[in-house]
């Protein structure tokens, strides 16, 4: 009974680094898999307790059950492995030292509960800092010209944001109304603000001198269909000097969805100027 505690105890604890190393990697082995190499790197430690060279190739058959034989890939989840452990070494070293308990059995199970919660957390704070990582990258400074002004808009490219104008298919951004409200001409502001987007589309509202730059775009979205309007702009420019190509912009009222900070949701097109500009590609 105590010898399979013993190897169900090393299983958790295997499968704890391995679940850290699989999100963190974003490897995304099954968990199936991960289970039986938890079983693998457990069997041969418990029964050869103090030998190096066992310890060495159970971490090595454990590991390669897990995330397979690529070495990249292997290099890479190991690696991941190795700082899960480290982690949870460390943190159970600190833990044995301030609590005490009289039932090493309770004791050992205690301290594989504490490693799984910990890696955890880690493992979520990880990958918290990662997607606040990839957001950053995906944000730019730029430039909109509209209306005969030049409006200074921190932007957010969307990689879901697929919107186009019908007739063109030019790409449609979307602006928050209070970077752009001090710019919007008089006679503009008022039907933009009187635009229901559920009622019949029309521009018959809008003064005619600016229909040629306009376009009724229909949105798509789970809460259902809606009607915007659409501006054409004269030119966006992100960060030092990429330009973005010819499109619109709906100018939207409520923002509590746009990134923090950011005053424009740009289309996913956008990425390719705001990449060409760093000189570096992103996979999101």
């Amino acid at each position: 009974m105590y010898g399979e505690l013993i190897v169900g105890v090393n299983m958790l604890f295997n499968y704890a680094i391995l679940s850290f190393a699989n999100k963190v990697g974003n490897v995304q082995a099954a968990r199936g898999r991960l289970l039986f190499a938890s079983f693998a790197g457990a069997m041969p430690v418990v029964i050869f307790p103090s030998s190096v060279s066992v310890l060495v190739l159970s971490f090595i058959c454990m590991t390669v059950c897990a995330f397979g034989k690529a070495f990249e890939l292997w290099k890479k989840s190991a690696t991941m492995v190795l700082i899960g452990a480290v982690f949870a070494g460390g943190l159970l070293t600190a833990f044995q030292y301030r609590i005490h308990m009289s039932s090493s059995a309770f004791t050992v199970l205690a301290y594989a509960v504490v490693a799984y919660i910990s890696l955890y957390f880690m493992r979520k704070k990880w990958l918290d800092v990662r997607t606040a990582r990839h957001v950053s990258e995906l944000r730019a400074s730029s430039v909109l010209s509209i209306w005969d002004a030049e409006v200074e808009v921190d932007v957010f490219v969307d990689s879901g944001n697929g919107c186009t104008e019908p007739l063109s298919g030019s790409p449609v951004h979307f602006v928050s109304l209070k970077v752009l409200e001090k710019h919007i001409p008089e006679d503009l502001m008022k039907p933009l603000l009187a635009w229901n987007p559920q009622g019949t589309p029309s521009m018959s509202e809008f003064p005619e001198g600016y229909h040629k730059q306009i376009r009724l775009i229909r949105l798509v979205t789970v809460q259902g269909q809606s009607w915007a309007v659409g501006f054409r702009f004269k030119q966006w420019v992100l960060g030092e000097g990429n330009v973005l190509q010819p499109g619109y912009i709906v100018v939207t009222k409520n923002d509590r969805r746009y990134p923090d900070g950011a005053g424009a949701i740009l289309h996913v097109s956008a990425m390719e100027s705001l990449n060409g500009e760093r000189g570096t590609a992103y996979a999101v």
